[in-house]
């Protein structure tokens, strides 16, 4: 009898503690899947938050307004996505990819050139870390630099394009504009401008006159002369080949030596004041020239071309070019 005893009080002590057993692992079986359930949502969360602004851009409706917002009509928007998800598509299709799909990675891009924001505080509005916001920037850089749109080439076969299309080049309008840049830690002299007074870099933007299309662009540090600009972009030979005038402004002293067609404003000197014919020479190159004014205004619609260009300067050259393609699309 009491063998029978201690065996059932065994048995029952066995089965307490199995349902213990049981109970405790039920109970890690739920913090398990809490915390599954946890991380899957914050991930969903994380891919909601980067994709909110992309969804807001798909609602807009007013064209003007979808330009506003992006810096690109909308057709030239869907364009450029459709070229990074082919090119993204292909990159990836023997396996997966680390990181973020390449609708946010535009949008990324996007949001930086349009806001030259901090990568940081992006990181922080978007929830993802600053490395994800640079890299995606990143990889749209390199991706659009073969993006066929975006392709200009020498000057002399711009003008042969345009031509070929039925647009007849008689004229050229060229102009520098300097962006400030941070200053350099090696080689100083070499960005600082005694215009400005401080480190920039220049531009040189060159346009068809009457026709809104960028033709030729060059970059050099803020030191180099307007006119010194000009002839090492080697714009000038093929001009004076195809007897195209070019439209500049008084910082070009002494370019009709070099292309005979170029027209300059008259300068007055102390013993010479500007006639009234002279003056009204003036009013009306000024007006032709105001153009290219309007293509610069055009383009630093993206901060990045307009603020303190606060990155690398070998990458620079990247940037200008999908500028220069995204302005030439947008008016094409």
């Amino acid at each position: 009898m009491i063998y029978v005893l201690i065996l059932f009080i065994g048995i029952t002590v066995g089965l307490i503690i199995s349902k213990i057993i049981d109970f405790k692992k039920s109970e890690m079986d739920k913090e398990f899947l809490n915390l599954v359930d946890k991380i899957i949502f914050e991930k969903k969360k994380k891919k909601k938050r980067i994709q909110i602004r992309y969804e807001k851009i798909l609602e807009i409706k007013d064209d003007a307004e979808f330009k506003l917002q992006t810096g690109l009509k909308r057709e030239v928007f869907f364009k450029i996505l459709d070229f990074l998800t082919e090119k993204f598509n292909k990159a990836h299709e023997r396996g997966s990819f680390k990181g973020i799909g390449v609708v946010c990675r535009f949008v990324l891009a996007l949001t930086y050139w349009r806001e030259y924001r901090a990568m940081r505080q992006m990181g922080f509005d978007y929830d993802v870390s600053a490395s994800t916001v640079c890299d995606s920037i990143k990889w749209i850089e390199e991706a659009l630099q073969d993006f066929p749109d975006f392709q200009i080439e020498d000057i002399k076969t711009e003008i042969e394009k345009l031509e070929a299309q039925g647009v007849k080049v008689e004229s050229i309008i060229g102009d520098v504009e300097e962006q400030p840049i941070e200053r350099p830690t090696i080689n100083q002299e070499e960005s600082y401008s005694g215009k400005k007074k401080r480190h920039t870099t220049k531009n040189q933007i060159i346009i068809v006159e009457d026709y809104k299309r960028i033709i030729n662009y060059y970059n050099k540090n803020g030191t180099v002369h307007d006119f010194k600009m000009l002839k090492d972009s080697g714009i000038l030979t093929a001009l004076e080949e195809k007897k195209i005038s070019g439209k500049f402004d008084s910082g070009y002293q002494g370019v009709q030596k070099e292309l005979s067609k170029a027209i300059i404003p008259k300068k007055k000197s102390k013993l010479h004041e500007l006639t009234n014919e002279e003056k009204e020479f003036n009013r009306q190159l000024s007006q032709k020239r105001i153009a290219i004014e309007h293509v610069n205004r055009e383009l630093k619609i993206f901060r990045i071309m307009k603020e303190t260009y606060r990155n690398h300067q070998n990458r620079y050259q990247q940037k200008l070019k999908i500028m220069c393609g995204i302005f030439n699309l947008n008016n094409s």
